[in-house]
């Protein structure tokens, strides 16, 4: 088969969300058409070249037939993933106003009522500078599950309410990421790059936090949202795989 017949019938099926059943049926139903099509033109004297590219011309705009074939297999699509798009944009804004804006909003607050240093980071009294090295240390902790840890054995010295937002809380907070990526970006349905984003977001959150004495910067944190955010596509996964066992393979030939 031609390249550019491939390389038509790829762009294609790359904008349909489905079921890999029905991603094979399509590709070789949609290569059937175009094959007939070719030989046509071919037997009417035409140069195999020629051929293909009046065969593509004829089947018709990729995207357009796209859509058709994504409304015969979803009908709701559409509407499905506006809606996705809206559950998923409040859900990021909930995330940044609870761990960045709403800290600016207090912070900026504490200095009108005449509070000049941050409540969210540790500033001793002798130093010079939230800036210098010793003081940054000293707002940050690199060492795996130290804190997460010290919560867990100090039911005794920390409130309850204070040890569920630190370790539950930091895993439920990025939950919703695991399903919104690869529901939303199908390049993000492999294990690997949903795990990659999700360390880069909370990196760049805890970063946030350190550099604009928002709060201190802890691994542990990281550690917990990116398990959060895997616990998630587990779920999505789970699900996805129960939806397709529920279901017989249901493309039609609607091309």
């Amino acid at each position: 088969m031609d390249k550019e017949i491939e390389a038509y019938i790829e762009q294609i099926v790359s904008r349909i969300n489905c079921r890999k059943e029905e991603r094979v049926e399509m590709i070789d139903e949609i290569r059937d058409h175009l094959s007939l099509l070719k030989y046509d033109f071919v037997a009417q004297g035409l140069s195999e070249a020629e051929a293909t590219v009046k065969a593509l011309k004829q089947f018709g705009d990729q995207k357009q037939i796209s859509n058709g074939l994504q409304e015969s297999l979803f009908p709701y699509y559409k509407w499905f993933k506006i809606g996705t798009w809206v559950m998923f944009s409040f859900y990021a804004a909930v995330v940044l106003y609870k761990l960045l804006i709403e800290r600016i909003i207090n912070i900026i607050a504490d200095h009108l009522n005449g509070f000049p240093i941050s409540r969210y980071v540790f500033l001793p009294p002798d130093s010079e500078s939230y800036f210098h090295l010793e003081v940054l240390q000293l707002n940050a902790n690199i060492i795996p599950f130290k804190n997460t840890l010290t919560y867990i054995t100090g039911l005794d010295k920390f409130n309850l309410d204070v040890i569920i937002h630190n370790t539950l809380g930091n895993i439920l907070i990025f939950l919703p990421l695991g399903v919104f990526l690869p529901l939303l970006f199908k390049k993000c349905r492999p294990f690997t790059k949903v795990l990659l984003i999700s360390v880069i977001i909370s990196i760049f959150i805890e970063c946030s936090q350190l550099i604009f004495m928002l709060g201190q910067f802890d691994i542990d944190d990281i550690i917990l949202n990116v398990s959060g955010s895997l616990v998630g596509f587990l779920l999505f996964k789970s699900f996805k795989s129960i939806g397709e066992l529920s279901k017989k393979p249901s493309f039609k030939k609607v091309v």
